[in-house]
């Protein structure tokens, strides 16, 4: 039968990214018609008043709309998905490890080490259970994933309430034009960046849940 040939082995990893892909297309549809929505509306009421760009009250409403199109949109819908997104990547990494760790008879675990999440994984995966963990380009937008995911979770994006050395990364990102940007004092990040952050998240784990199923296949036979 069919049902014999399907590999239920971190199943739920992979329908978890499934999940985040279609409610990544979601917030983007939402977020185009919401701004779709708002700029009818912005015309119906210009139209209405019969305001030109003369009037106080024609720059007030276009200053109100592009707040929305620009910051209140982006940061409500975009942002969060950010905090799922390393949840998902973060438990994922620490499922695989356990596993390793099992079959392997290794007693100390990923969460034995001291650290962040990311200091720990990696030196878990190099110097304890030595299993790859993901490549270098990989590393540098999860390592991006995690510093916004923390500024997200722990301050709501707001810079005035993040330490110097997040502050500092930020606005470097932000120079560099790679669709992380501040406006109004807040961590905003583009739909580029997001897709991204999500194909290359993807990969990695991808990658590394293939790579376990092929070493774990292994240690079958043998």
């Amino acid at each position: 039968m069919v049902i014999d040939t399907l590999d239920f082995r971190l199943l739920d990893i992979d329908l978890e990214l499934s999940a985040l892909d279609y409610h990544l297309k979601l917030l983007e549809e939402h977020i185009k018609n919401k701004t779709a929505f708002e700029r009818l509306l912005l015309q119906k009421k210009i139209d209405d008043f019969r305001l030109s760009p003369d009037d106080p009250d024609w720059q007030y409403l276009h200053q109100e709309f592009y707040h929305l199109e620009d910051f209140l949109l982006p940061r409500l819908f975009r942002v969060p998905f950010l905090v799922s997104l390393y949840a998902v990547y973060e438990s994922a990494v620490i499922e695989i490890a356990s596993n390793i760790q099992k079959q392997k008879g290794i007693t100390i675990s990923i969460n034995d080490l001291r650290g962040d999440f990311l200091e720990r994984a990696k030196k878990y995966f190099k110097g304890i259970i030595d299993f790859k963990l993901c490549s270098d380009k990989a590393w540098q937008r999860i390592t991006m994933l995690s510093v916004l995911r923390n500024a997200i979770a722990h301050a709501n994006g707001r810079m005035e309430m993040l330490k110097i050395e997040i502050k500092t990364k930020i606005k470097t990102w932000e120079k560099q034009k790679v669709g992380v940007s501040i406006v109004d004092g807040f961590v905003v990040v583009d739909e580029g960046f997001i897709r991204e952050t999500l194909s290359l998240v993807s990969s990695s784990l991808n990658d590394l849940v293939e790579r376990y199923k092929k070493w774990d296949d292994n240690q079958v036979i043998a």
